[in-house]
């Protein structure tokens, strides 16, 4: 699984629950719906539909939901995944709930190859024109205890901690208006360390 798309290969390699057949799908499958221009909701379609719903590990996802939970607050694609149904839950609950851990395994997949592809040639293409670029969450708003701190954040043409931060994360890469009223205050803005579970463990997350 090497090559092309390495960073979403090393990433579905440390979950447990796809034979190596199925990884290899999982990512012919990330690399149209990636080549087309199609969304996460078409790749998760698609996966459904070849490999069904199924009761994965995902220690990434272990760590994350603890992190999150400590501070009682989860990002908006976690709304469904705050804690896992019992044993003795409805098979349809147990169902949406393995569904919607799929979406973000794939929402997390596909960022790691295009969002943070696309955050470097927006750093590269502002830094040739002396455009300032930050961090800016999107989103309805809702708070996350990751992002929130980077927003506004400003990064510099050879940055390396890019979106995504964080499975689920939607933050990009945007030029800074300096015409804008809050530009002074951007410029101000000191750098951010989160400890996250990445750091935690002494190392950054997958790029």
């Amino acid at each position: 699984m090497g090559g092309a798309f390495h960073h979403a290969a090393i990433a579905l390699a440390q979950t447990i629950g796809f034979s190596l057949e199925e990884r290899q799908i999982v990512l012919d499958l990330l690399k149209g719906v990636t080549t087309r221009g199609q969304s996460v909701d078409e790749l998760h379609a698609a996966v459904l539909t070849r490999l069904g719903r199924r009761d994965f590990r995902w220690p990434e996802f272990d760590r994350w939901q603890a992190f999150f939970a400590e501070r009682w607050k989860f990002p908006p694609l976690w709304d469904d995944l705050k804690k896992a149904p019992a044993p003795r839950s409805a098979p349809q609950a147990r169902d949406a709930y393995q569904e919607q851990k799929l979406y973000l395994l794939l929402h997390w997949l596909q960022s790691l190859e295009t969002t943070r592809a696309q955050s470097r040639l927006a750093l590269a293409r502002y830094a040739q024109r002396g455009i300032r670029a930050e961090i800016a969450r999107q989103g309805d708003g809702a708070p996350c205890p990751v992002c929130d701190p980077m927003n506004g954040r400003q990064v510099a043409d050879n940055a390396h901690d890019l979106p995504p931060f964080h499975p689920g994360c939607r933050c990009l890469v945007l030029g800074i208006s300096e015409t804008g009223p809050s530009s002074a205050a951007r410029r101000r803005r000191p750098a951010v360390r989160i400890d996250t579970p990445a750091r935690r463990n002494g190392r950054r997350a997958a790029r």
